[in-house]
Protein backbone atom coordinates (compact mmCIF):
# COMPACT_ATOMS: atom_id res chain seq x y z
CA UNK A 1 0.00 0.00 0.00
CA UNK A 2 1.39 3.47 -0.99
CA UNK A 3 0.11 6.95 -0.17
CA UNK A 4 1.04 9.69 -2.71
CA UNK A 5 1.12 13.56 -1.47
CA UNK A 6 1.03 16.04 -4.62
CA UNK A 7 2.52 19.25 -4.17
CA UNK A 8 1.87 22.48 -5.80
CA UNK A 9 3.76 23.28 -8.96
CA UNK A 10 6.84 25.41 -7.21
CA UNK A 11 8.02 22.07 -5.47
CA UNK A 12 10.85 19.95 -6.71
CA UNK A 13 8.90 16.81 -6.89
CA UNK A 14 5.60 17.15 -7.12
CA UNK A 15 4.81 13.67 -5.24
CA UNK A 16 5.82 12.20 -1.89
CA UNK A 17 5.85 8.54 -1.50
CA UNK A 18 4.95 7.07 2.18
CA UNK A 19 5.26 3.11 2.49
CA UNK A 20 3.00 0.97 4.78
CA UNK A 21 5.47 0.89 7.17
CA UNK A 22 6.47 4.60 7.87
CA UNK A 23 2.45 5.00 7.91
CA UNK A 24 2.47 2.59 10.99
CA UNK A 25 5.37 4.43 12.88
CA UNK A 26 3.73 7.94 12.33
CA UNK A 27 0.26 6.60 13.88
CA UNK A 28 2.07 4.68 16.44
CA UNK A 29 3.53 8.18 17.55
CA UNK A 30 0.28 10.26 17.28
CA UNK A 31 -1.23 7.56 19.30
CA UNK A 32 1.09 7.90 22.06
CA UNK A 33 2.26 11.43 22.05
CA UNK A 34 -1.03 13.07 21.48
CA UNK A 35 -2.22 11.84 25.09
CA UNK A 36 0.66 13.15 26.76
CA UNK A 37 0.30 16.55 25.16
CA UNK A 38 -3.41 16.94 25.91
CA UNK A 39 -3.03 15.49 29.24
CA UNK A 40 -0.20 18.29 30.26
CA UNK A 41 -2.65 20.73 28.72
CA UNK A 42 -5.15 19.38 30.46
CA UNK A 43 -3.23 19.31 34.30
CA UNK A 44 -2.19 22.70 33.47
CA UNK A 45 -5.91 24.39 32.87
CA UNK A 46 -7.44 22.18 36.39
CA UNK A 47 -4.24 23.64 38.33
CA UNK A 48 -4.96 27.06 37.67
CA UNK A 49 -8.78 26.52 37.99
CA UNK A 50 -8.22 24.52 41.89
CA UNK A 51 -5.64 27.07 42.35
CA UNK A 52 -8.39 30.07 41.93
CA UNK A 53 -10.70 28.89 43.77
CA UNK A 54 -8.71 27.61 46.54
CA UNK A 55 -6.33 29.78 47.15
CA UNK A 56 -4.77 27.50 50.27
CA UNK A 57 -3.29 26.05 47.74
CA UNK A 58 -0.73 28.33 47.65
CA UNK A 59 1.97 28.00 50.22
CA UNK A 60 2.79 31.05 50.57
CA UNK A 61 -0.78 32.44 51.28
CA UNK A 62 -1.51 29.38 53.84
CA UNK A 63 1.88 30.35 56.10
CA UNK A 64 -0.12 34.01 56.41
CA UNK A 65 -3.53 32.74 57.40
CA UNK A 66 -1.76 30.38 59.75
CA UNK A 67 0.09 33.12 61.38
CA UNK A 68 -2.80 35.34 61.67
CA UNK A 69 -5.25 32.32 63.42
CA UNK A 70 -2.05 32.04 65.67
CA UNK A 71 -1.95 35.28 66.96
CA UNK A 72 -5.35 35.44 67.19
CA UNK A 73 -5.65 32.26 69.80
CA UNK A 74 -3.11 34.11 71.56
CA UNK A 75 -4.69 37.63 71.83
CA UNK A 76 -7.70 35.45 72.95
CA UNK A 77 -5.85 33.33 75.74
CA UNK A 78 -4.35 36.97 76.82
CA UNK A 79 -8.15 38.46 76.83
CA UNK A 80 -9.66 35.37 78.99
CA UNK A 81 -6.50 35.59 81.55
CA UNK A 82 -7.50 39.54 81.53
CA UNK A 83 -10.90 38.92 82.27
CA UNK A 84 -9.91 36.22 85.08
CA UNK A 85 -7.49 38.53 86.56
CA UNK A 86 -9.91 41.07 86.98
CA UNK A 87 -12.80 38.57 88.12
CA UNK A 88 -10.66 37.51 90.87
CA UNK A 89 -10.31 41.58 91.87
CA UNK A 90 -14.10 42.21 91.69
CA UNK A 91 -14.60 38.81 93.67
CA UNK A 92 -12.17 39.99 96.57
CA UNK A 93 -14.14 43.82 96.36
CA UNK A 94 -17.52 41.97 96.59
CA UNK A 95 -16.31 40.24 100.06
CA UNK A 96 -14.56 42.93 101.62
CA UNK A 97 -18.02 45.06 100.78
CA UNK A 98 -19.85 41.83 102.27
CA UNK A 99 -17.67 42.30 105.41
CA UNK A 100 -18.11 45.96 105.81
CA UNK A 101 -21.82 45.54 105.52
CA UNK A 102 -21.50 43.13 108.58
CA UNK A 103 -19.59 44.89 110.53
CA UNK A 104 -22.57 47.54 109.83
CA UNK A 105 -24.52 45.50 110.66
CA UNK A 106 -23.26 44.54 114.30
CA UNK A 107 -23.15 48.25 114.76
CA UNK A 108 -26.85 48.71 114.03
CA UNK A 109 -27.16 46.02 116.67
CA UNK A 110 -25.54 47.87 119.32
CA UNK A 111 -26.43 50.72 118.66
CA UNK A 112 -30.34 49.86 118.88
CA UNK A 113 -29.34 47.74 122.08
CA UNK A 114 -27.54 50.10 123.65
CA UNK A 115 -30.27 53.31 122.78
CA UNK A 116 -33.40 51.10 123.80
CA UNK A 117 -34.75 51.66 119.77
CA UNK A 118 -37.01 48.77 119.32
CA UNK A 119 -35.70 46.46 116.75
CA UNK A 120 -39.43 45.77 115.35
CA UNK A 121 -39.11 49.08 113.96
CA UNK A 122 -36.49 48.20 111.30
CA UNK A 123 -36.32 44.42 111.55
CA UNK A 124 -32.15 44.28 110.85
CA UNK A 125 -31.75 40.43 109.83
CA UNK A 126 -34.67 40.55 107.54
CA UNK A 127 -34.57 41.47 103.47
CA UNK A 128 -36.71 44.23 102.92
CA UNK A 129 -39.74 43.62 100.87
CA UNK A 130 -39.13 43.63 97.20
CA UNK A 131 -40.53 42.04 94.03
CA UNK A 132 -39.70 42.10 90.20
CA UNK A 133 -40.81 40.22 87.46
CA UNK A 134 -38.66 36.42 86.91
CA UNK A 135 -35.57 36.89 84.79
CA UNK A 136 -33.73 33.59 82.88
CA UNK A 137 -31.19 31.94 84.61
CA UNK A 138 -27.84 32.48 82.87
CA UNK A 139 -24.74 30.12 84.43
CA UNK A 140 -22.08 32.71 84.17
CA UNK A 141 -19.74 34.28 86.35
CA UNK A 142 -20.25 37.81 84.81
CA UNK A 143 -23.85 37.47 86.05
CA UNK A 144 -22.93 36.19 89.64
CA UNK A 145 -20.89 39.34 90.29
CA UNK A 146 -23.29 41.26 88.72
CA UNK A 147 -25.83 39.72 90.70
CA UNK A 148 -23.50 40.01 93.67
CA UNK A 149 -22.59 43.78 93.08
CA UNK A 150 -26.85 44.96 92.92
CA UNK A 151 -27.49 42.71 95.82
CA UNK A 152 -24.40 44.42 97.96
CA UNK A 153 -25.55 47.71 96.83
CA UNK A 154 -29.15 46.98 97.53
CA UNK A 155 -28.37 46.11 101.04
CA UNK A 156 -26.08 49.08 101.81
CA UNK A 157 -29.02 51.52 101.02
CA UNK A 158 -30.80 49.58 102.98
CA UNK A 159 -28.49 50.05 105.75
CA UNK A 160 -28.17 53.76 105.19
CA UNK A 161 -31.79 54.30 105.46
CA UNK A 162 -31.76 52.82 108.79
CA UNK A 163 -28.98 54.58 110.30
CA UNK A 164 -30.55 57.89 108.96
CA UNK A 165 -33.46 56.62 110.62
CA UNK A 166 -32.02 55.47 113.87
CA UNK A 167 -30.09 58.76 113.92
CA UNK A 168 -33.24 60.66 113.91
CA UNK A 169 -34.93 58.68 116.53
CA UNK A 170 -31.55 59.16 118.82
CA UNK A 171 -31.56 62.84 117.83
CA UNK A 172 -35.10 63.05 118.49
CA UNK A 173 -34.57 61.39 122.23
CA UNK A 174 -30.98 63.50 123.15
CA UNK A 175 -33.45 66.42 122.13
CA UNK A 176 -35.84 65.81 124.33
CA UNK A 177 -33.69 64.48 127.07
CA UNK A 178 -31.56 68.17 126.84
CA UNK A 179 -35.27 69.72 126.95
CA UNK A 180 -36.70 67.85 129.89
CA UNK A 181 -36.09 68.89 133.11
CA UNK A 182 -33.54 67.03 134.72
CA UNK A 183 -30.87 67.50 137.14
CA UNK A 184 -29.89 69.82 140.22
CA UNK A 185 -30.01 73.70 139.92
CA UNK A 186 -27.58 74.39 142.28
CA UNK A 187 -23.37 72.75 143.17
CA UNK A 188 -24.39 71.04 146.61
CA UNK A 189 -27.55 71.96 148.72
CA UNK A 190 -30.25 69.88 149.93
CA UNK A 191 -33.51 70.14 150.28
CA UNK A 192 -34.46 72.07 153.26
CA UNK A 193 -38.84 72.43 152.12
CA UNK A 194 -40.46 70.35 149.69
CA UNK A 195 -43.67 70.62 147.18
CA UNK A 196 -46.85 70.67 148.40
CA UNK A 197 -49.04 72.21 151.86
CA UNK A 198 -46.44 73.22 154.45
CA UNK A 199 -46.15 75.84 157.72
CA UNK A 200 -44.57 79.31 156.13
CA UNK A 201 -41.36 79.66 157.95
CA UNK A 202 -41.94 83.22 158.27
CA UNK A 203 -45.84 83.90 158.45
CA UNK A 204 -46.57 80.45 160.29
CA UNK A 205 -49.39 80.22 158.30
CA UNK A 206 -50.46 77.06 156.16
CA UNK A 207 -49.44 77.51 152.74
CA UNK A 208 -49.35 75.62 149.33
CA UNK A 209 -45.21 75.29 148.15
CA UNK A 210 -45.19 75.30 144.78
CA UNK A 211 -41.56 74.46 144.05
CA UNK A 212 -38.75 72.80 146.19
CA UNK A 213 -36.39 74.81 148.58
CA UNK A 214 -31.86 74.31 147.71
CA UNK A 215 -29.88 75.99 150.39
CA UNK A 216 -26.77 77.03 148.79
CA UNK A 217 -23.51 79.51 149.31
CA UNK A 218 -24.01 83.07 148.57
CA UNK A 219 -23.63 83.41 144.95
CA UNK A 220 -22.62 79.57 143.95
CA UNK A 221 -24.07 79.50 140.32
CA UNK A 222 -27.64 78.60 139.43
CA UNK A 223 -27.99 76.35 136.62
CA UNK A 224 -30.27 75.33 133.83
CA UNK A 225 -31.45 71.94 134.25
CA UNK A 226 -32.59 71.95 130.80
CA UNK A 227 -31.73 73.27 127.01
CA UNK A 228 -33.93 76.13 126.68
CA UNK A 229 -35.47 79.94 126.09
CA UNK A 230 -35.15 82.50 128.86
CA UNK A 231 -38.99 83.49 128.83
CA UNK A 232 -38.75 86.05 131.98
CA UNK A 233 -35.52 87.49 133.87
CA UNK A 234 -36.75 90.32 136.33
CA UNK A 235 -37.35 91.10 140.01
CA UNK A 236 -40.44 89.89 141.03
CA UNK A 237 -41.40 90.64 144.05
CA UNK A 238 -41.82 88.09 146.97
CA UNK A 239 -39.64 86.00 144.40
CA UNK A 240 -37.24 88.42 143.79
CA UNK A 241 -34.54 88.01 140.97
CA UNK A 242 -36.05 85.37 139.23
CA UNK A 243 -35.46 83.74 135.76
CA UNK A 244 -37.46 81.28 134.39
CA UNK A 245 -37.16 79.21 130.93
CA UNK A 246 -39.18 77.40 128.11
CA UNK A 247 -37.89 74.01 127.29
CA UNK A 248 -40.82 73.22 124.74
CA UNK A 249 -42.79 70.25 124.75
CA UNK A 250 -45.46 72.08 127.42
CA UNK A 251 -42.03 72.08 130.06
CA UNK A 252 -41.19 75.18 131.99
CA UNK A 253 -38.97 75.39 135.00
CA UNK A 254 -38.06 78.78 137.80
CA UNK A 255 -35.20 79.75 139.70
CA UNK A 256 -36.05 82.65 142.49
CA UNK A 257 -34.48 84.44 145.48
CA UNK A 258 -31.33 85.47 142.79
CA UNK A 259 -28.36 87.32 144.15
CA UNK A 260 -28.63 88.79 140.43
CA UNK A 261 -28.95 86.85 137.33
CA UNK A 262 -27.28 86.40 134.93
CA UNK A 263 -29.18 86.09 131.39
CA UNK A 264 -31.74 87.83 129.70
CA UNK A 265 -35.43 87.18 128.19
CA UNK A 266 -35.06 85.74 124.52
CA UNK A 267 -31.64 84.10 125.41
CA UNK A 268 -31.12 80.59 124.51
CA UNK A 269 -29.39 78.24 127.27
CA UNK A 270 -28.11 74.89 127.76
CA UNK A 271 -28.55 72.58 130.06
CA UNK A 272 -26.03 73.56 132.98
CA UNK A 273 -24.90 77.12 132.11
CA UNK A 274 -25.09 79.00 134.72
CA UNK A 275 -28.10 81.32 135.07
CA UNK A 276 -27.80 83.32 138.03
CA UNK A 277 -25.99 83.48 141.66
CA UNK A 278 -27.76 82.06 144.47
CA UNK A 279 -29.21 84.85 146.96
CA UNK A 280 -31.71 85.79 149.15
CA UNK A 281 -33.82 88.37 147.62
CA UNK A 282 -37.93 88.44 147.79
CA UNK A 283 -39.27 86.89 150.87
CA UNK A 284 -36.61 84.66 151.99
CA UNK A 285 -35.10 83.57 155.12
CA UNK A 286 -31.48 83.23 153.51
CA UNK A 287 -29.27 81.60 150.34
CA UNK A 288 -31.06 79.30 148.74
CA UNK A 289 -32.73 78.23 144.91
CA UNK A 290 -36.41 78.30 144.99
CA UNK A 291 -36.77 75.98 142.45
CA UNK A 292 -40.23 75.08 140.59
CA UNK A 293 -41.34 72.74 137.32
CA UNK A 294 -44.46 73.54 135.17
CA UNK A 295 -45.97 71.58 132.65
CA UNK A 296 -48.81 73.18 130.70
CA UNK A 297 -48.80 75.99 133.21
CA UNK A 298 -49.55 74.12 136.28
CA UNK A 299 -46.79 73.35 139.34
CA UNK A 300 -46.04 69.56 139.70
CA UNK A 301 -43.78 68.37 141.84
CA UNK A 302 -40.09 69.16 140.93
CA UNK A 303 -38.86 65.93 142.92
CA UNK A 304 -39.23 62.98 140.15
CA UNK A 305 -36.99 66.03 137.91
CA UNK A 306 -34.33 66.46 140.42
CA UNK A 307 -30.99 64.35 140.08
CA UNK A 308 -27.29 64.90 141.18
CA UNK A 309 -24.44 63.64 139.07
CA UNK A 310 -22.15 61.50 141.05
Amino acid sequence: MKVLLLKDNTAKNGVFCLSGKKLVVMAGLVIVVLPIILGLASYTVIAKIDRSLNPFIDPDYRVAVETRVGEQEQEIVKTREYVRQHMDVLGRRIGSLQAQVSRINAVELRIADVSGIDLQDFDFDQDPPIGGSAEDEADSEQIDIENAIVAIERELSLRESEIAAMDFLLSRKNLESKQTPAGWPVNGGWISSNFGSRMHPMTGKKQFHQGVDIPGKLGTEVLAVADGVVTRATNSGNYGWVVEIDHGDNYTTLYSHNRKNLVSEGETVVKGQAIAEVGSTGRSTGPHVHFEVLKKNRNINPVKFLYKEV
